[in-house]
């Protein structure tokens, strides 16, 4: 599926006003674009490669907000909200509550609204005042320089860092395409661990994405359940993940360490020092089974690679802090290992 029928997917969802008005965008701004942002009674904000533009009422699109900007209202606002939740905002309270719903072909809607709180805890989300939908692509040769330079001698453990919106999940759903697909000259076993439906896009047991030949999908299995049920059924030479943030899912990662299996796995850092900070990615390089970290850059193209890092490096800097190592990935080449400084935090 082509990236401008992907957007007329995700919009299918919206109430009927908006939809009409997004249907009608050229085709180049279609396949440009990453997220529709709808806020209760404000202007409609279309973001991609393009930047920021803003919807008139008759559909037209302009680089700045005018008084003619088509704006959402409140009654347009809820209809949507129900409709991405298939009228039952009950069966996705879990969602909710972790702000986002997942719709089908993998797209995202991020929810924001007023929380309900008993004893310091969110339990419920009323009043929705917003609602970003991010756009779920597919980017062929996304992760080719991943694939080509770190994978020619074998499968490796890798893990994808990058802010929000910088391309974690296209890489991988690019890394299971061609690991599995017959790339590197073998149709490697692969698994992936879907727990949102963002990566192969399931629907009626059959993946949306391309995905690979040999590649096999637990789909909304928790991360840590079905790496394990992957482990004991499937037989895996590596297993693809995203989004590893709780302690559980690492435990899960270290047991198909364990059994000799390799992982690939995103994780929220939007920095060489934050990957340091983060215990749950201090843990995955302490367990001595990855062998890279790939950074992503932020800015309007995602999957962009900022550096490359060895892990044995990695852990040799932070346990020192006295020499830094780097990978500097440049032009498509991954240069070996120099000291850039001493004492110096990169």
């Amino acid at each position: 599926m082509d990236n401008e029928k992907r957007f007329e997917q995700a919009i299918s969802c919206l109430s009927p006003k908006i939809r009409a008005l997004l249907v009608n965008l050229p085709e180049e701004i279609k396949r440009q674009t990453q997220e529709i942002r709808l806020r209760n009674e404000k202007p409609i904000v279309i973001m991609g490669n393009y930047g920021c533009r803003f919807l008139s009422g008759a559909g037209r699109v302009s680089y700045i907000c005018t008084q003619s900007s088509a704006k959402i209202s409140s009654s347009e606002l809820a209809d949507t909200f129900n409709r991405i939740c298939g009228y039952s905002v009950h069966s996705n309270q879990d969602g909710i509550l972790n702000g986002y719903i997942t719709i089908e072909g993998g797209h995202r809607a991020g929810v924001c609204g007023t929380g309900v709180c008993e004893r310091n805890k969110i339990t419920a989300v009323r009043d929705i005042a917003s609602i970003n939908l991010r756009i779920a692509g597919e980017h062929f040769g996304a992760a080719d320089e991943i694939v080509c330079r770190l994978f020619q001698n074998g499968l490796k453990s890798v893990i994808v860092a990058g802010a929000p919106s910088t391309g974690k999940t296209t890489i991988l759903r690019d890394m299971a395409r061609q690991i599995s697909g017959g790339t590197l000259e073998s149709y490697y076993k692969t698994v992936i661990i879907d727990e949102r439906k963002e990566i192969a896009a399931t629907k009626g047991g059959v993946p949306q994405n391309d995905i690979g030949i040999n590649c096999d999908v637990l789909d909304m299995y928790p991360k840590g359940q079905g790496i394990l049920t992957s482990l004991r059924s499937m037989s895996p030479e590596i297993i693809i993940c995203d989004e590893i943030g709780a302690m559980d899912d690492v435990t899960a990662i270290e047991a198909g360490i364990n059994s000799g299996v390799k992982f690939a796995v995103s994780v929220h850092a939007s920095s060489y020092e934050e990957i340091k900070r983060r215990p749950q990615i201090k843990r995955l390089m302490d367990s001595g089974a990855f062998d890279y970290v790939v950074l992503l850059k932020s800015g309007l193209t995602p999957g962009v690679i900022s550096k490359i890092y060895e892990v044995g490096e990695m852990k040799n800097e932070v346990c020192s802090n006295n020499i830094y190592y780097d990978f500097l990935y440049s032009g498509g080449k991954i240069f070996k290992p120099k000291i850039i400084s001493k004492d110096k935090t990169p």
